[in-house]
């Protein structure tokens, strides 16, 4: 089938701009990467990302509209032993947690290659509605899933991939904006930071014929920016995706340092983020997303004077 016509195809269940009612049972996996960092002279911090993510909500079960597996993508490490400290979770949740290693090691690309093509197989069974990329190095805020659930409902059939992270400039929708809003705009071509990007499993195809023809994606090199290079390549017209405002994610900002010719580099950290003791409580306050803050209002350029910015990072 042609390109195009299936590009068409896809970026009509995208773009529905339609908010999904609250009683709709929505199905979420959550795929995180994952590496024993010592093996790659950086810091393991996967035991406080479980303990905060148990903490605040993530692998909450008692919400009757929301289903959710979380996957773990082990690299290949030689020692698995790092993993012994998410045993507990992986015993209370034992039909949502699990693990899938590599038979041999594999590098960053390689490793997060493989969120796609299991996100192109789920875009065939329909099994899970949304794909939620996070890294093994973030800290969540308190009743993380119900804002995450809320925040999709809302925005998701506006945008072609959201992020609740959100380390670059982002702006109003339109001038009408409230200013207490949860969502924002940001430029595709300002995109990185993997820490809680959501897309829709349809979307995963379109990363597969260039993820390692980096010579066709402006030679970047970090995953996050495939990522980016490729929609920039299939989807040329889309300017936007949208952002939570503040960020519900926080990096570590140790990720930059997991490669070995970078002992000592810090990386990327979110411009806000509301607090790991904090809850922004918007599940409270869920209405409907009004027509004249659609698409029209999402791809218009912004006004702002942060309007220039480096498009890469």
């Amino acid at each position: 089938m042609d390109i195009d016509i299936i590009k068409k195809y896809d970026l009509k269940k995208i773009y529905t701009e339609q908010k999904i009612d609250f009683n709709h049972k929505l199905n979420y996996l959550f795929i995180m990467p994952c590496v024993n960092r010592l093996e790659r002279n950086a810091i393991q911090v996967i035991d406080k990302t479980f303990e905060n993510f148990e903490k605040n909500g993530l692998f909450d079960t008692s919400l009757n509209n929301v289903n959710w597996r979380f996957l773990l993508l082990e690299s290949g490490s030689t020692d698995l032993s790092y993993l012994d400290s998410l045993k507990p979770y992986l015993e209370k949740y034992n039909d949502r947690i699990s693990i899938l290693c590599s038979n041999s090691p594999l590098d960053g690309p390689r490793n997060i290659f493989r969120i796609f093509e299991i996100a192109n197989k789920i875009n065939q069974s329909n099994e899970f509605d949304y794909i939620v990329w996070m890294d093994d190095d973030i800290l969540v805020c308190e009743n993380f899933l119900k804002n995450l659930d809320i925040w999709v409902r809302n925005y998701m059939n506006f945008t072609l991939f959201g992020s609740l992270y959100t380390p670059y400039h982002s702006f109003p929708i339109n001038p009408n904006s409230k200013p207490n809003s949860n969502v924002r705009k940001s430029y595709i071509r300002s995109y990185h930071g993997s820490c809680c990007t959501i897309f829709k499993p349809c979307l995963a195809k379109y990363m597969l014929p260039y993820w390692f023809k980096t010579n066709l994606l402006r030679n970047v090199v970090e995953p996050d920016l495939r990522f980016r290079e490729s929609i920039m390549k299939f989807f040329p017209n889309i300017q936007f995706f949208l952002v939570s405002y503040p960020s519900l994610v926080y990096h570590l900002n140790i990720g930059s340092a997991i490669y070995g010719h970078k002992q000592i580099k810090k990386g990327h950290q979110c411009r806000e983020f509301v607090g790991i003791q904090n809850d922004p409580k918007w599940y409270i306050d869920y209405e409907p997303i009004k027509r004249n803050i659609s698409l029209e209002y999402i791809e218009k350029n912004s006004d702002s004077s942060e309007e220039k910015i480096e498009d890469n990072k």
